[in-house]
């Protein structure tokens, strides 16, 4: 397993952003939640190679706003410590769940997300073309529809 290192960012920089985008190509979207939200980074070999943007949501959940790996390190389980970091952060500050959302033509994120125990729990029809200024394409599909999922910690 590789050695990584998860800490606070303290200044967004260009590669940060980079990653950001690689989940959520909206730039707008990110910026409405980049400032009112926990980051991190997640180092190797002091190389950023993973974001994580957290979130309170209602009540006691913590929401997972974007989560990202650079491509080449993908497979790696990076994201899977990204997951455990989220969890016992959770924790340790009295959240009791976990949510994520995801469109619903992301095959691998569903997988990822339902393989480390969150299940889906709701779906915004049409959330991508409201809210979303540029359609977005997957898997030959244009995303349409979000899937929120939970997990309790």
């Amino acid at each position: 397993m590789m050695s990584l290192i998860i800490q606070k960012i303290k200044t967004i920089t260009t590669q940060h952003f980079s990653l950001l985008k690689q989940a959520d190509p909206d730039e707008d979207m990110i910026n409405s939640y980049i400032y009112r939200a926990f980051l991190f980074e997640c180092l190797y070999n002091n190389k950023i190679v993973g974001v994580l943007v957290l979130n309170q949501n209602k009540g006691n959940a913590l929401e997972i706003l974007n989560i990202s790996v650079l491509e080449e390190y993908q497979h790696q389980g990076i994201g899977s410590s990204l997951l455990v970091f989220t969890e016992n952060f959770a924790k340790e500050n009295h959240y009791s769940t976990l949510e994520v959302c995801t469109g619903s033509t992301s095959i691998w994120q569903l997988y990822f997300y339902q393989k480390h125990g969150f299940r889906i729990t709701d779906i915004q029809i049409d959330y991508f073309l409201k809210n979303y200024s540029e359609p977005i394409f997957e898997h030959g599909i244009q995303l349409k529809d979000q899937l929120r999922l939970k997990k309790v910690v």
